[in-house]
């Protein structure tokens, strides 16, 4: 059993932390599980009834800044290489298994060295949501918080599910294991299906979402920062990369699309108003949340 801060840190029994002028709760955390449900949990309500804007990668975040100024937020989450642009987030997350990238990149790649220094990218982010599977990669593990990604097929989703609670962790949908496309399997909800999550644990009553295009903008880059480009690799199959209604995109994006679908009647249920403004494949699939 381990006891742990608001962001994660281990601390001795018995001990207290002040972070934000709040005094931290300690809770015990099973070693059983490799996330830290009770660092995640300690968050619960920090944003109550609050608007959350949830910055995310894609080109439609060029944006961001005049999104801001009229939500208004009270908390602002990015994920990945958000954090060279969008400086002091309130929470960063990368929620991605990054092992496999730290090996290639060890070995002098270029492309998987530029996914690292994003890793380790010191941008003065508040709380840091990290994969327990990359958490051995960690040289400082200070406010960082050891997640998980969690879910169901459509169908078979608990009753018990609600999106104020971690849970079995974030719920991040189906497992996409189609060999045609994915080389690996992967859960189909992304890092912006996951910061919704942790926006309703936050207890925030109204999420705006920037940068969840979910299709190719343009054909020159993919990310409204400089970023690597998505290529066929050892993730990404060649006939992952398809046009779907005229648009260019991609078949795990396209299953992330229909997973969010399925999201929105327990957003609604749970008193989470969702609005995505990138303008991109939710839109064209007709998802609540955009219109």
């Amino acid at each position: 059993m381990g006891l742990h801060t608001t962001l994660g840190a281990p601390l001795a029994p018995g001990r207290m932390c002040l972070l934000s002028g709040k005094l931290c709760v300690l809770m015990e955390t099973s070693a059983a599980r490799p996330d830290d449900p009770a660092g995640v949990m300690q968050h619960a309500g920090r944003y109550a009834g609050g608007t959350a804007l949830i910055i995310l990668g894609g080109m439609s975040s060029n944006g961001w800044q005049e999104l801001k100024e009229e939500v208004k937020p009270d908390v602002i989450l990015g994920g990945n290489g958000v954090n060279a642009v969008v400086q002091d987030l309130d929470v960063w997350a990368c929620t991605e298994n990054m092992n496999f990238t730290s090996r290639r990149a060890s070995m002098g790649e270029p492309r998987a060295m530029e996914f690292m220094e994003m890793f380790y990218r010191e941008a003065g982010a508040k709380v840091k949501l990290i994969s327990h599977r990359s958490w051995n990669l960690l040289k400082d593990t200070s406010r960082c918080i050891s997640t998980r990604r969690w879910g169901w097929e459509a169908d078979q989703v608990p009753e018990a599910f609600n999106y104020r609670e971690y849970g079995e962790g974030f719920n991040s949908g189906w497992v996409f294991s189609d060999k045609r496309y994915m080389r690996l399997p992967q859960r189909v909800g992304n890092v912006g299906c996951q910061l919704i999550h942790f926006s309703a644990i936050l207890g925030c009553d109204q999420v705006h979402t920037i940068g969840l295009d979910l299709m190719f903008k343009d054909k020159t880059r993919h990310h409204f920062y400089d970023y690597p480009k998505y290529i066929v690799d050892h993730f990404r199959n060649g006939p992952n990369f398809i046009d779907y209604q005229g648009v260019k995109t991609q078949a795990i994006w396209i299953q992330c699309a229909k997973f969010m679908i399925t999201t929105e009647p327990y957003l609604e249920r749970d008193g989470i108003k969702w609005r995505d403004h990138s303008d991109g494949l939710l839109k064209l699939m007709g998802l609540g949340c955009t219109k």
